[in-house]
């Protein structure tokens, strides 16, 4: 018991001294990935089905500007 203890103890003072901690905290605050979304050219202009509901837009200028305010990436087809 006695060696267990002071194992846990040794363990503890490496992992101060190398700043463990520091590493496992900085590493867990990774981005998450980037949404998709598959825009689709159409006769019209372009659309996209976005968490269900489709949603048309008129010019390319108008798919990015949705994009960047709703922090999505796009992926084009059919252009």
């Amino acid at each position: 018991m006695r060696l267990g203890h002071r194992l846990d103890a040794a363990c503890k003072r490496i992992g101060k001294v190398l700043h463990l901690d520091a590493l496992t905290g900085s590493s867990t605050t990774t981005e998450a990935d980037p949404e998709w979304v598959i825009i689709y050219r159409t006769a019209q202009g372009f659309c996209c089905v976005y968490r269900g509901v489709a949603i048309d837009f008129s010019e390319m200028l108008d798919v990015q500007i949705w994009a960047e305010e709703m922090d999505v990436q796009t992926y084009f087809i059919g252009l």
